[in-house]
């Protein structure tokens, strides 16, 4: 049985995988979609707010059942546990991705989770929370799962201007592309973690300020939790700082260029991190923001 979602601004569903295909060959700003859930993005007195982030790739010949399965049943499966409070999934985009920003794009999609509590909630293993069909389960490094607790809340550009939403009167207006860029890093040997974390604090005003970047927030690797009754998970190979951007432009390429030409020309200062573990990533959103509340069954 398919399972039915409502966006924010009506019903859709995936029958068969048809609509999620057609949204992955229309083209990066085909959906438009809004990232993530609206406002600062900070959990209630005494919890805290985790993003638990996998990346993964589906196995050959298997991609439209992995999509169908990872939509229709996957976020459903998850998001009425405890402390599951959201999900969005996103298509890696391969164009601008420099040399320097490689490492992640293994990896051909990424599913965010939205979290609460005082401590990440586990994954359930069985029952409710059903195999994803097309998921690769036995490869080592096939799949890769961290998260990362919240450092503050959501940023947004000093000058308040949010997406660029055209008017249904102006037909002619271009859709912007909506993408969001993970930047993963790690202090320079020697630094002080609170110097580093004022720089990077620095920084993100700086970037706000770039036409097209729209917000950004601070998170800290944090250790995930094992299910009940199993080993626990080995150490993530992953920076212990990431910063979740939220862009829009008419590409990736374009967006990435805007970032450069303002390092370049003073505006943004350069970032003096470890590049042992630096990585930065542009993904582009395939679905809408799933709450509990969007969820029928």
């Amino acid at each position: 049985m398919r399972l039915p979602i409502r966006s924010r601004t009506g019903w859709w569903r995936v029958a068969g995988g048809a609509l999620l295909a057609a949204s992955l060959s229309a083209g990066p700003s085909a959906a438009q979609w809004a990232i993530g859930p609206p406002g600062l993005r900070i959990a209630p007195a005494n919890l805290d707010h985790y993003l638990y982030l996998v990346r993964s790739t589906p196995l050959a010949g298997q991609e439209q059942a992995f999509n169908d399965a990872y939509q229709n049943q996957h976020i459903g499966d998850l998001i009425e546990f405890d402390g599951w409070i959201g999900a969005q999934r996103f298509r890696a985009v391969s164009e601008g991705q420099s040399r320097s920003i490689l490492p992640g794009s293994r990896w051909g999609y990424l599913i965010v989770w939205d979290q609460e509590g005082r401590t990440p909630p586990t994954v359930p293993l069985g029952g409710r929370n059903r195999r994803i069909p097309g998921y690769d389960y036995a490869t080592p490094g096939a799949n890769w799962q961290a998260t990362y607790r919240a450092l503050g809340s959501r940023r947004r550009r000093p000058d308040g201007k949010g997406p660029t939403v055209p008017a249904v009167t102006e037909r002619e207006a271009p859709r912007l592309g909506r993408y969001v860029r993970l930047e993963f890093v790690n202090p320079p040997p020697g630094a002080r973690a609170e110097e580093f974390e004022a720089t990077l604090d620095r920084r993100i005003d700086q970037v706000l300020d770039i036409p097209g970047w729209l917000a950004a927030q601070r998170w800290e690797l944090t250790p995930t939790p094992s299910p009940p009754g199993r080993p626990a998970r080995p150490p993530t190979p992953a920076a212990r700082y990431l910063i979740l951007w939220e862009i829009e432009g008419r590409s990736a390429v374009e967006v990435h260029q805007s970032l450069l030409d303002a390092v370049k020309s003073g505006k943004v200062e350069p970032l003096a991190a470890d590049p042992a573990m630096a990585e930065a990533t542009y993904w582009e959103p395939i679905s809408p923001y799933v709450t509990t509340e969007d969820v029928d069954r």
